[in-house]
């Protein structure tokens, strides 16, 4: 079906009170992983992949960001449920202003090394040429820890979103979605997070467009159940997809001779592929996130 805009997407997930996932991608597994979860479950989806890694300055390979694009877009034009694409979460400028001319229908610039009002000036640049193409923009006022730089135990200072200052920042930038900082962090798999839904009431009742939660990979289900009710209305998640892709790799691999035939334990397709092992966990662990959202059957 057509790329579907974001903004349908969320007046939907609102009116019926669910949250839509963004399950990052990184390869064609761990998309088609997702585009098979999203299909099996009838599911609305956002796709798409990482503006952070995929522009960083330490990557040993540089990859054509327009061949991920292609990709992701015809797969939201392929699959047969709501499908919105994502260039997600870049830090810097130029790579998230190329993806709106990329056919991205939704983009994200944030940098945790910039003032409020830099922040501000940077996303209402994106704003402005976003909107002109029917392009979404999600923001966020500070960027969720623990990204880049591993965390070894939760920080003193969760950077808590206000309500007064995301009202301030949706004012001044006009973007689509706002990412909250809620008590969530990014410790991959080493704590499972309870969310202040507090805060969360607070800023919903002062912000009028979707809200989004970043880090869902661990946070405690019975809090997102609530978090939704509240207002969450799209949830990312990354880490612990990472996780199980690796964790059924390796395993796949230590079962493996050295008289195993390459041609069928990677790449083949066949039952031996490591690589279809991993993608075939992967959509099981999407699919449980996709129930605990409550996107099933809203296809």
């Amino acid at each position: 079906m057509p790329l579907v805009d974001f903004k349908e997407l969320m007046e939907h997930a609102e009116k019926k009170k669910y949250a839509i996932g963004y399950f990052e991608s990184w390869n064609m597994e761990s998309l088609l992983a997702a585009y098979d979860a999203a299909e099996s479950l009838r599911s609305p989806i956002i796709l798409g992949f990482s503006g952070i890694f995929m522009t960083h300055d330490k990557r040993v390979v540089k990859d054509p960001l327009s061949m991920y694009a292609a990709l992701v877009n015809e797969a939201c034009r392929q699959i047969s449920v709501p499908a919105c694409s994502l260039f997600n979460e870049s830090p810097k400028l130029e790579p998230v202003l190329d993806a709106i001319d990329m056919d991205y229908r939704m983009v994200m610039f944030t940098d945790e090394k910039l003032s409020f009002e830099q922040q501000i000036e940077k996303v209402k640049l994106v704003v402005g040429k976003a909107h002109k193409k029917n392009v979404a923009v999600e923001g966020e006022l500070v960027s969720l820890q623990g990204i880049e730089h591993e965390l070894t135990e939760v920080p003193d200072d969760l950077k808590f979103t206000t309500p007064e200052a995301a009202l301030s920042f949706v004012e001044q930038t006009e973007v689509d979605s706002l990412a909250v900082n809620i008590g969530q962090a990014h410790m991959h798999g080493k704590k499972e997070f309870h969310i202040r839904l507090d805060i969360l009431k607070k800023i919903k009742d002062k912000v009028n467009i979707p809200l989004v939660l970043h880090g869902g990979s661990y946070i405690n289900a019975d809090d997102m159940k609530k978090a939704i009710e509240i207002g969450i209305r799209k949830v990312n998640v990354g880490s612990i997809l990472k996780k199980v892709y690796f964790q059924s790799i390796k395993e796949a691999a230590q079962k493996l001779s050295f008289e195993s035939n390459p041609y069928e334990v990677v790449g083949s397709g066949f039952e031996k592929d490591i690589n279809v092992k991993a993608r075939i966990e992967l959509q099981k662990v999407i699919e449980m996130f996709i129930m605990q959202y409550g996107s099933n059957n809203k296809a």
